[in-house]
């Protein structure tokens, strides 16, 4: 037994040992920067022949691609609004990009007419920013994706479903998007916990500006609300922050209509809620302290105590990776999972 446990020992250290070494014969591609459609007629064949760290650099032109980034590159567009990869369902082409491997950063891009103008699943560590997504029935899709960042792009004009879905998402950055004219604006559901939505413009939405769906420990925080259905609706989601938020004009400001989860034995949903800006609020700010004297009254269990008497301030911060500045709290999201008791869930719209 000594012996078949030592020869085993030593055969992973020499296994270890061979790995480490440089491969002879071999020689590792550089990573360079290829031109569409200069070098390859189409953006996909750029992709195929691309290298791990390589940059395609898309020049203006409508492409009647369905892409597939299946390694970890750059895809730039020379301009966002003429540099487009239509997905038209007429002609067979269902989503323009679709990522399928971490560390992937897409930007510079107009994205229209498919089933999502992104779909990623299963990936990590990627970079969604500066493009323009519109006329598709979703707009960025990610299922179990986590340490994504998806800033400063523009929606329009997306339904029936989301500009943003979050499925099983964990440790996500949502920052500095525009969405104007969405069926629903931000939709953070199916345990996806411990995201970061913030400075977000959104007007218009026949629906909800953000919804929280079975999603618990998120930030939300200096985003502006204008004109919707509903601003933020939250339905079985738990310990999330919303704080500095501007709600003006919406039909509905704050939605918490849970009474359908509750026949199922749910209890009422518990978050923070503070220092937001409301239109419809009518108190008084006799101190000048910038924070309404009375409450701003949700609904019987919520509440915001310190109601701000000016739409909030945004302040531009620094735009760091969403795995850098929240790697700790992937700890209390991974508690989540493991603990969480596995129910039915019932969903009422």
């Amino acid at each position: 037994m000594k012996k078949s446990a030592s020869t085993l020992v030593l055969l992973l250290f020499l296994s270890t040992f061979m790995f480490s070494l440089p491969q002879i014969g071999m020689v590792k591609a550089e990573p360079k920067p290829i031109v569409v459609p200069d070098e390859y007629t189409t953006i996909q064949e750029a992709i195929d022949v691309a290298v791990e760290g390589d940059t395609i650099y898309v020049k203006k032109g409508v492409y009647h691609e369905n892409v597939g980034i299946d390694k970890p590159i750059s895809l730039i567009g020379e301009d966002r609004d003429s540099t487009m990869i239509d997905g038209n369902p007429t002609e067979g082409y269902r989503v323009p990009i679709t990522i399928k491997c971490d560390k992937v950063s897409v930007s510079g891009f107009t994205l229209s007419y498919g089933y999502a103008g992104i779909q990623m699943g299963g990936v990590n560590y990627c970079s969604i920013s500066g493009n323009r997504i519109t006329n598709a029935q979703h707009g960025i899709k990610l299922t179990n994706c986590s340490w994504t960042n998806i800033t400063g792009n523009a929606f329009e004009s997306i339904g029936p479903s989301c500009a943003v879905q979050l499925n099983y998402a964990v440790g996500n950055l949502i920052h500095r998007n525009y969405f104007d004219s969405c069926v629903e604006g931000i939709q953070i559901r199916d345990y996806s916990n411990i995201n970061v939505i913030s400075e977000n413009t959104i007007v218009n939405s026949d629906d909800q500006g953000i919804r929280l769906l079975y999603s618990d420990f998120n930030e939300v925080i200096d985003n502006t609300l204008v004109n919707s259905g509903i601003g933020i609706s939250i339905y079985v989601s738990n310990n999330n922050t919303l704080h500095h938020n501007n709600f003006i004009n919406n039909t509905k400001q704050f939605s918490t209509n849970e009474w359908y989860a509750q026949q199922w034995g749910y209890g009422v949903s518990n978050n923070t809620i503070y220092r937001n800006y409301w239109t419809d609020y009518n108190g008084t700010d006799i101190n000048g302290d910038g924070i309404g004297d009375t409450p701003y009254i949700i609904d019987e269990n919520n509440q915001d105590n310190y109601p701000l008497i000016e739409p909030a301030d945004i302040p531009v911060i620094p735009e760091f990776p969403s795995w850098i500045i929240m790697p700790l709290l992937m700890i209390v999201t991974l508690f989540v999972i493991v603990f969480k008791k596995k129910v039915c869930r019932p969903i009422h719209d």
